[in-house]
């Protein structure tokens, strides 16, 4: 049963690096935005 809790850590940091990772890319997207509307 020790593979199983080694597939549950995996399963959960799989998931917190893929939402940390599409939150750092809304954020980089925010400040494009604003930084091209502030020199156009």
């Amino acid at each position: 049963m020790h593979w199983i809790h080694w597939l549950v850590m995996l399963f959960f940091s799989g998931t917190a690096v893929s939402l940390l990772s599409y939150q750092a890319f809304e954020i980089v997207q925010a400040i494009v935005h604003s930084f091209v509307n502030r020199h156009s």
